[in-house]
């Protein structure tokens, strides 16, 4: 099972209320960082986590997730979002990589009915872990635009916040279950 890191600040900085004249106003950041411990060594952990067939499983709303080649994947993933369904198409990019040590995507996503557009620039780290086998660290960057936009950050974090832990408990299973 995976264990929240129990060292995480109450509170993550979020840049939500950025006054950054440099940031485009016709969008919103959530930001996103904690770490979860699973029972598996760092390469069988790195092996789950490059798998499209796992990705496919873990991922909140995942329709389809496939190696484009080593580093690319495309990705068909719909979701509830309060009062909108986005149905996003899209893809995803190793933009740097050290396996089994950490890796850093770049995403992007496209839904045509709201007309959001959905990038993400994520990094994961695996460590030797104090209590499990595995320590792994993520932050995330979400920016978005159009419909999904209208809706108030903090409407929308606590749902991209239940759907990063399912992903979590999602692959924790798969690993710790042996599939």
């Amino acid at each position: 099972m995976s264990h929240s890191d129990d060292t995480r600040p109450a509170e993550e900085p979020t840049g939500d209320d950025s006054d950054d004249p440099g940031e485009d106003a016709g969008g919103e950041r959530l930001e996103f960082a904690d770490a979860v411990y699973v029972d598996a060594e760092p390469g069988e952990l790195w092996g789950h986590l490059s798998d499209p067939e796992t990705l496919t499983e873990c991922v909140p709303g995942a329709e389809s997730i496939e190696r484009q080649s080593e580093r690319r994947y495309s990705v068909e993933i719909t979701r509830g979002v309060s009062r909108l369904t986005v149905s996003l198409s899209g893809e995803a990019e190793f933009v740097e990589m050290d396996p089994p040590d950490h890796v850093v995507t770049s995403a992007t996503a496209f839904d045509s009915t709201t007309g959001s557009e959905f990038d993400v620039l994520a990094a994961m780290e695996i460590q030797d872990g104090d209590r499990y086998e595995s320590k792994l660290a993520y932050t995330a960057e979400v920016t978005y635009t159009g419909g999904a936009a209208t809706l108030n950050p903090s409407v929308l974090r606590p749902i991209v916040e239940r759907d990063i832990d399912s992903y979590f408990g999602n692959l924790t299973e798969v690993v710790e279950g042996g599939d």
